[in-house]
């Protein structure tokens, strides 16, 4: 689950920046105007957070199980 949440912030982080390096480079539009990248994302990394408790694990095991099309006999 964390390499999945790693992914989607990569994901998130190139096209924010893909937006911006597209904004600069049609800096006439903007007139030397564009503020840096941080000014606009900031560099605050990702926020740092705890092993996951058992009652988290085994939420988000049922909510996969369903999606898989577990019955609840299944899953319990």
């Amino acid at each position: 689950m964390q390499a999945h949440r790693d992914r989607l912030r990569l994901e998130a982080e190139m096209r924010n920046r893909s937006a911006w390096n597209t904004a600069a480079l049609t800096g006439a539009a903007f007139a030397g105007k564009l503020r840096g990248y941080d000014s606009y994302f900031g560099t605050a990394g990702p926020r740092q957070s705890g092993p996951q408790t058992p009652e988290q694990l085994e939420a988000a095991l049922h909510v996969l199980a369903a999606a898989w099309g577990a019955s609840g006999a299944e899953v319990d």
